[in-house]
């Protein structure tokens, strides 16, 4: 068993030292300085609201936490830029679909977009090369987690967007029932979720999202923890191994401590379910409403009694990443004043903001150090920030996922059995390489 420590507390202490000017035309000459400086900037703000002025600037985002993010900060950027802003909202099943059918019609409708980072390869051709901003103002690619930035916005040794948040996928567990924590292998772990699955009460051992669109990214965390890829360095199609039938039966047997609807489950009935003390542990994103209300009685019965987890080790223990980043279509006519929406969106101070106020966590080294973030459940989180993968980051990855989740949730409703399904799975892998294959000199990293 793993011994988790989830408590700490650090105490910052910050001195000040005043220092007095000894002479009176030395505070004169200060005084005088000071308003220059002081005059300098409004004129400095002055030119920037003034390149603004008249411009309406066009932001897509994910529909929820993202989107409100940016909607929050419409009226302060406003009021730096004299720009008007119209944040527009997708689902993300749609988000895909409607940035690529504008990059490729040339419609040039957005001005700055966040990017799933499985996305990024495949919009790479479509958006602005950003070192140039980087370099102009001191945005340095050294102030992101190294892992979160290499999936999230550096493209073949560019940068094309900034990422703004980072979330991997954890285990959230009851410490009432698991006091020392999870185990280290999955076949542990579902041996002691089967000795607390109580059906005739409702109690489960787990919840987990199984709707199209999470199951694939379930299955793929398991999968590379148990060592196994879709293909390897050079795009040969390995998914017909032991280790994808392996992580195929770990997850048909884990149903006998699921819920029996777990496979029409989003994220938000999963973390639901072990809010209302009907599940041992919750495979989730933590951020999605989980660590927001574990702890508010309102909202859960669980309070004081959960902590995080890394996923079981395994051979590698990586897990799935969810990264996004900010980035400016080639085709915007804004390109300059949306990439001070991207510097002001990315900073330290409204990432900060962000949580406190949405729960999103960033990519920022620096926030990870803050007071009330160091030392908490989050160093857990801020852990599997450092080994989380990413889908392959190609054309190819999207329609890989989306078989995924089609012929898996075929097998672990009884519709296909497994030798058809890892045939199936790998068909779908070579169909996808044959119809995008990717960039020549493009390695696959993720394997």
């Amino acid at each position: 068993m793993k011994k988790r420590v989830l408590s700490a507390v650090l105490a910052l202490s910050l001195g000040a030292t005043l220092l007095a000017c000894g002479a009176k035309t030395e505070g004169n000459a200060g005084d005088a300085s000071a308003k220059a400086e002081e005059g300098k900037s409004e004129a400095a703000a002055g030119e920037e609201k003034a390149k603004g002025s008249g411009e309406t600037l066009t932001v897509l985002y994910m529909s929820g936490v993202y989107a409100d993010a940016a909607k929050s900060m419409v009226d302060e950027f406003e009021e730096k830029t004299g720009a008007k802003v119209e944040v527009i909202d997708m689902p993300y099943t749609e988000l895909h679909q409607k940035m690529l059918l504008d990059f490729t019609s040339g419609a040039g409708t957005y001005d700055v977009i966040d990017v799933a980072s499985q996305w990024d390869g495949e919009f790479a051709p479509y958006l602005t090369d950003l070192q140039p901003y980087m370099e102009k103002d001191g945005v340095k690619a050294e102030d992101f987690i190294d892992n979160v930035i290499a999936n999230s916005g550096k493209w073949q040794d560019k940068y094309i967007g900034i990422p703004n948040a980072s979330t991997p996928q954890l285990f959230a567990y009851r410490t009432d029932i698991f006091p020392n924590g999870l185990p280290d292998t999955w076949e542990e772990y579902r041996e002691e979720l089967k000795k607390v699955t109580k059906k005739d009460e409702g109690f489960y051992g787990a919840s987990i999202s199984g709707i199209t669109g999470q199951l694939g990214g379930v299955f793929d965390y398991v999968l590379w923890s148990n060592g196994g890829a879709w293909a390897d360095e050079d795009w040969k199609v390995t998914i017909d191994s032991p280790e994808t039938r392996k992580a195929l039966e770990h997850l048909n047997a884990l149903q006998e401590s699921l819920d029996p609807n777990w496979l029409n489950w989003g994220t938000d009935q999963s973390i639901q379910a072990f809010l209302n003390g009907d599940a041992a542990v919750c495979e989730t994103w933590p951020t999605l409403g989980l660590v927001q209300d574990a702890d508010n009685p309102e909202k859960s019965k669980v309070v004081g009694k959960w902590a995080l987890s890394v996923i079981p080790k395994e051979k590698t223990g990586i897990t799935l990443l969810s990264a996004w980043d900010c980035a400016i279509p080639e085709g915007s006519k804004n390109k300059d004043l949306a990439w001070e929406w991207i510097k002001m969106y990315t900073s330290l101070d409204k990432q900060k903001e962000f949580y406190d106020n949405h729960g999103i966590l960033s990519p920022r080294k620096a926030f990870w150090e803050e007071d009330g973030i160091k030392g908490t459940y989050m160093d857990t989180v801020r852990e599997a920030l450092d080994t989380a993968n990413m889908w392959w980051r190609v054309a190819a990855s999207t329609q890989v996922d989306t078989s995924f989740n089609t012929l898996i949730s075929a097998y672990l409703s009884g519709q296909s059995d497994l030798d058809t399904t890892v045939k199936e799975m790998k068909a779908a892998v070579e169909e996808a390489l044959q119809q995008a294959p990717p960039e020549e000199g493009t390695k696959n990293y993720n394997h």
